[in-house]
């Protein structure tokens, strides 16, 4: 995983595409909370964690040009995220544990704030377990080197179940602390 780290931060745009998302991010943040009405800093943190998950997964390959749409690899791309062999390869733990670690971990973030900042699990889990399908097929229509694999988004969306349960345990544990309401008996 940290060759994989290296080579991306060794393209010259992948820093300036992270330093687009975290601007985007952060220029976000404050409109979004209050139009939502989310508490501003899980907001942040949410729009900071999407912003690193765009910048690990959208930038091209390393020394790759961008190609733009190709329909075979659209169509190989559609197959591979319905494909029940290709999607089972993210449950073989002897295989590209680096890689599968990765993945994981980077969901964990962005699920987890997501909860905290809307304050719905099951919304927030559901919808940052299919957003890598989003990503995957945007890997292919930009056509920059990089591949849209199933087992990728499986991954992904363990690391977003396991951002939203824990994001979920962080509510339940606060409503269980929070002092009781006291009501006057006048």
């Amino acid at each position: 995983m940290l060759g994989w780290a290296r080579m991306f931060l060794a393209d010259p745009r992948t820093p300036v595409l992270a330093t687009v998302f975290v601007a985007v991010a952060l220029a976000a943040a404050r409109p979004l909370a209050r139009r939502l009405r989310w508490p501003l800093l899980p907001t942040v943190l949410t729009l900071l964690s999407g912003a690193a998950v765009a910048a690990m997964t959208l930038p091209p390959a390393p020394g790759a040009a961008v190609r733009g749409p190709d329909a075979a690899a659209l169509g190989a791309c559609a197959r591979s995220l319905v494909d029940p062999r290709g999607l089972a390869f993210a449950f073989d733990f002897a295989a590209g544990r680096g890689e599968r670690v990765g993945n994981i971990a980077m969901f964990v973030p962005l699920a987890f704030f997501a909860v905290l900042a809307s304050r719905r699990p099951v919304l927030a889990g559901a919808v940052t377990a299919t957003a890598p399908v989003l990503i995957e097929v945007t890997q292919v229509l930009t056509g920059a080197g990089r591949t849209c694999d199933g087992y990728d988004w499986v991954n992904n969306a363990t690391g977003a179940v396991l951002g939203a349960l824990g994001g979920a345990a962080v509510l339940a544990l606060a409503r269980l602390l929070r002092p009781p309401v006291r009501t006057s008996d006048t």
